[in-house]
């Protein structure tokens, strides 16, 4: 498929799903079996359109950690990796 058709083919379903986001989980399979770079390209531009808030079965489509399984250190000055910024911006060393 040219690149051409791809860009109208997006644009054309753009226009049939104005108000839904699209099946996550039809365009990430036709993503892993995909094996033209173009319309590869063109699979995973539409999957990246979140056009209401995700579900909760949505979600778990994109997780790329379990829920639970870090938990946030607020007001913590440690950090084990890379650079501690505070909540106000500076830099904790």
């Amino acid at each position: 498929m040219g690149r051409g058709a791809v860009m109208l083919l997006l644009l054309v379903q753009g226009m049939y799903s104005l108000m839904a986001n699209p099946d996550y989980a039809t365009l990430l399979a036709q993503i892993a079996s995909e094996s033209d770079a173009t319309a590869k390209a063109a699979l995973i531009a539409q999957c990246y359109v979140f056009l209401e808030p995700l579900t909760e079965t949505e979600e778990q489509l994109f997780d790329y950690l379990a829920k639970g399984y870090y938990e946030d250190a607020a007001g913590t000055t440690t950090s084990y990796i890379g650079t501690y910024y505070a909540e106000d911006g500076t830099i904790i060393q």
